[in-house]
Order: structure tokens, then C-alpha cells, then sequence
């Protein structure tokens, strides 16, 4: 069987060529999403330390590990990373490719969330496309400064603001577009003096993000993506996935001299 971990638009891709493919597999999410299950894919949800994953994978006797979390998950990648490795079970990790550097005196790339807080308490108005995981991470900066966070309208969402006790009416409810217009009207209606987002490649409309600062004359703070796991092996699309998980199942299939069968 083969696991996918998604809650993304590279785990959409994946689900959808593995259907398209007969490949039975399980996708799983942290937090419960609407995911179609059939006689190809099944759902899972929820968080799995490392003792978890490891019984998931034996019980069900997993024979490969497709990866396409979100980029900044790197308590997932990591726990994928030791286990998988410990289990000697391969990881495809499906990535996002990054954008290259944008050289603009409004840019600056920071390799931390405590990098980028240093430079906070310059500004006065501040927009955090970072996601709803991000506000506890935030907590003491939006307790003493006017941040606005962008999160998803769902009540999973929701939820986790409210855990933080972050202030309703400083949330954006919405999903990042590439609506450069959108992005612009935004800030200009907050007044936003900075922005604080995340290295998340096109699949995150960084590129729009990136354009609609230029365009206001608003400085952005971009947190670079951290490294994966070596012991993933990398892909970027679609083509480059179904030629490597061909590659893995024959590779099984002659050090067990058996056809492998992923179900």
C-alpha cells in the first residue's frame, strides 16, 4: 500500500494520479478535511508521533511513502524521515520548486520565525500570510501590535485562533489568490506596513505576494523553506512521481524476486 501524506496541492495532484493509476493508497491529513474515499483511496486524519507512524506502516504493511505535506511541516518530515529510514521504506517527497530571489531593498528572506521577529517591532500595521499555525508561534509580537493574519474560513481554523484568543475582527478569512489586485486592495484597505509571509513557491502565490508589496511600497519578510530530509528523494511533478514510484515498485519487486502489488 502506498501513504500519502497531503492536505495540499501537491497531495491533490498525487490522489489524483494514483486514482487515475489504480494505485491503491491512503491519504492522510492532521486535521479532518472533505476527501472523497472509493475503492482506490481511503482517508485518515490526524497527528502521528513517531511510535504511531511506526505501528500505521507495519500494520498495514506500507511499502512506500509519498510526501507531500505542506513545506514548513518539519515536525511531519522529520518523524517520516526517522521512521521510514528506520523501516528502510522509501519516501517520494513531491515539492514545490522555489521561486528565485527576489533582490529589492522592500525583500528580505529570513531563515527563522525569531529572524523575522526581530524586524516586527519596526512597523506599525503587519499582515501574516503564514497560516493559522503560525498565531500561537506569534503570540507575543500580535499582543502589543496590530497584526492581521489571513487563515482559511473553515472551522478548523477558526478553532485554533480561538485557542490563542486571537481578536476576531483582526482575522482575514480567505485564501491567497493570484489576484494581484485582490492582494493590493488589501493592503492598502489595512494599511498594512509590512508583510510577513512564507518561501512556499507558486503553489503559494509568493510571486503575487512578492508583486503586490512592490507595488504599495510595502516591505515583506519571507521565511525561507527549510531543508528536507536527505533521505527523501525529490520530484516536482507529476511525470517525475509516476516514473520514480514505477522505479521503487521494480526495484522491490527484484530484491523480493516477486510482483509487488501496492494494496
Amino acid at each position: 500500500m502506498i501513504l500519502v501524506f497531503g492536505g495540499t496541492t501537491e497531495g491533490k495532484k498525487v490522489a489524483t494520479l494514483l486514482q487515475e493509476k489504480s494505485m491503491p493508497f491512503v491519504y492522510s491529513t492532521k486535521t479532518n478535511i472533505p476527501f472523497q474515499e472509493n475503492k482506490i483511496a481511503s482517508y485518515r486524519h490526524g497527528a502521528l508521533n513517531e511510535k504511531q507512524l511506526e505501528s500505521y506502516l507495519i500494520k498495514n504493511d506500507v511499502k512506500l511513502i509519498v510526501n507531500a505535506s505542506h513545506p514548513f511541516a518539519e515536525v511531519l518530515h522529520n518523524t517520516i524521515a526517522r521512521v521510514a529510514e528506520s523501516l528502510q521504506i522509501p519516501v517520494i517527497r513531491f515539492g514545490r520548486k522555489l521561486l528565485s530571489k527576489t533582490i529589492n531593498p522592500l525583500v528580505s528572506y529570513v531563515n527563522t520565525y525569531d529572524d523575522a521577529c526581530d524586524l516586527l517591532e519596526k512597523h506599525q500595521v503587519i499582515l501574516a500570510l503564514t497560516g493559522v499555525q503560525s498565531i500561537k508561534r506569534l503570540k507575543p509580537w500580535w499582543q502589543k501590535q496590530s497584526i492581521f493574519f489571513r487563515i482559511l474560513n473553515r472551522p478548523e481554523s477558526l478553532a485554533i485562533a480561538a485557542e490563542s484568543n486571537f481578536p476576531d475582527e483582526q482575522l482575514i478569512l480567505g485564501l491567497p489568490s493570484a489576484d494581484l489586485k485582490k492582494e493590493i486592495d488589501l493592503i492598502n484597505t489595512k494599511s498594512i506596513d509590512l508583510i510577513l509571509t512564507k518561501e512556499t513557491g507558486n503553489s503559494g502565490f509568493l510571486s503575487t505576494k512578492i508583486n503586490a508589496a512592490l507595488k504599495t511600497n510595502t516591505q515583506i519578510i519571507i521565511i525561507t523553506q527549510p531543508e528536507i530530509p536527505q533521505y527523501f528523494k525529490l520530484v516536482f511533478n507529476e511525470t517525475e512521481l509516476e516514473n520514480l514510484i514505477t522505479e521503487i515498485k521494480n526495484s522491490i519487486s527484484l530484491t523480493n524476486n516477486t510482483t509487488v502489488k501496492w494494496d
